[in-house]
Formats: C-alpha cells, sequence, structure tokens
C-alpha cells in the first residue's frame, strides 16, 4: 500500500509539474534573434551588444564556474588571438515563454577555429541557456569542452618563452 500511496502521489506531482511548467516556444523571436546575433558578434570580434544585453550583475556559470560578466568578455576576446577562422555551423535556438514568466533561451552551435599557435584544426560542440527579465540577460549557461583553448593557450605560451 505505501509504494502504491508513493506511486500515486509521484504520478501527481509530476502532472502537476508539467502543467506548471508548460512554455511557449518560438525561434524566430527577439529574444532568439538577439541570442544568436550574440554569436556573431563574438565571430566578429565586437563585444558592443554583449555589453548591452547582458547585465552588469548577470549570473554566467561556465562549465557550471561562476564568472563575471568583466571576465566572460575578456576571457572570449582571447580566441581572436589563439584562434583564425573562427565559424559557427549547426547554430539552433528558441526561447521557452513560461507560465511562470520565466523566459529562457537555449542555443546549440558548433564552434571550429584554427589555431595560431599550433595550426591545428578544432570542433567543439557548444549549449548555452540564457535567462532573461526585462530584455537583458541575467543568467548566461555556457558549456562545452574547453580542451582545444586550453592546448593552444599552452602552445601560445610555449613560443613566447
Amino acid at each position: 500500500k505505501i509504494i502504491s500511496s508513493l506511486l500515486i502521489l509521484t504520478l501527481i506531482f509530476s502532472c502537476a509539474n508539467q502543467q506548471t511548467g508548460s512554455a511557449i516556444v518560438k525561434n524566430d523571436d527577439e529574444l532568439t534573434l538577439n541570442t544568436k546575433k550574440l554569436l556573431e558578434s563574438y565571430i566578429n570580434n565586437d563585444f558592443s551588444l554583449w555589453e548591452e544585453l547582458i547585465s552588469d550583475d548577470c549570473e554566467i556559470l561556465f562549465n557550471n564556474i561562476i564568472l563575471d560578466k568583466k571576465s566572460v568578455i575578456e576571457g572570449i576576446k582571447k580566441d581572436h588571438t589563439l584562434f583564425k577562422s573562427l565559424t559557427i555551423s549547426d547554430n539552433y535556438a528558441h526561447t521557452n515563454y513560461f507560465k511562470n514568466g520565466a523566459t529562457w533561451t537555449n542555443h546549440w552551435f558548433t564552434n571550429t577555429a584554427v589555431g595560431n599557435f599550433t595550426g591545428e584544426k578544432t570542433s567543439a560542440r557548444a549549449h548555452t541557456d540564457l535567462k532573461w527579465e526585462n530584455g537583458k540577460v541575467v543568467r548566461f549557461q555556457v558549456y562545452y569542452d574547453p580542451t582545444f583553448q586550453i592546448k593552444e593557450a599552452n602552445a601560445m605560451s610555449e613560443m613566447s618563452k
């Protein structure tokens, strides 16, 4: 009886969570397009849109490491020193407008680059989640394997010795 009761309670809570967590999903709205523009501006080494759209107190998590806006922008600017031929492919994003008022954009893409110091071509699949409030990103979560960046930074360091 206890197991049956737990199972019924689990189903009830599951259904309740689905109803409160439902969302309208769009892939051609302003927030989705702005997310893609952020990536394009990164490729073009222009971070003015980043300064504009990311709130100054944005909580940024890079593979669950908490960083601040200034550090992130300075860090990704260095990609243009480490790499040439930065390109993006498989670029897809959509924004979830949840009934509880939360708004999140999910973004997937592949970043391909050629190292300026190793000469190696590398591709890395990435995923980002952006939480929006009043047209600004207040939480930015980034997930990908940075091994290629670390390798290129080490090669740059070795060449400068």
